[in-house]
């Protein structure tokens, strides 16, 4: 595929990101500070996101699922991320490269009290056919809440 094509792709797929059907759904949107660096960040939770095992004030935390699947999201985007930077992606139509999750653990620190979150994902390491990402889910004060860390399948195109 011709390179500045390709890079125009690349830039795409990014703006993508945030108009993605789900992550509008959510309240989420995606944030790259650097290839392989990604964060998403739900500005303002809703109640339906509510209801975390925290007692009493449950309808102030945020639920584990919200926490899981944005953790879920800032790995993986981090991980596409890091992969659309590397020379293999401008040799391929990158609008054909696939990634899914293989596993994602997920450790509760603390439940995740307030109105705005993110989730920051980094990667680790990028392989040809697997990729490796940690992150972590930080209320609006700053408490990291939870850390994820997970392993990705990476598909390349063929040809």
């Amino acid at each position: 595929m011709d390179t500045s094509r390709n890079r125009e792709v690349i830039a795409s797929i990014k703006r993508g990101w945030n108009e993605d059907a789900f992550m509008r759904a959510q309240g989420l949107s995606v944030e790259e500070h650097a290839p392989g660096e990604v964060t998403v960040c739900l500005a303002q939770a809703a109640a339906s996101q509510r209801g975390g095992g925290a007692g009493g004030d449950a309808a102030k935390v945020l639920n584990g699922g919200v926490i899981s699947y944005m953790c879920d999201g800032a790995l993986g985007y981090s991980i596409i991320s890091g992969l659309l930077a590397l020379p293999d992606a401008q040799t391929v139509d990158a609008r054909e490269l696939r990634t899914f999750t293989i596993t994602l653990t997920m450790t509760y620190l603390d439940v995740a009290r307030g109105d705005r979150f993110e989730a920051r994902g980094r990667v680790l390491r990028l392989g040809r056919g697997t990729a490796f990402a940690e992150g972590q889910f930080i209320n609006e004060d700053g408490k990291v809440c939870a850390t994820a860390q997970g392993i990705w399948r990476v598909l390349w195109p063929r040809g």
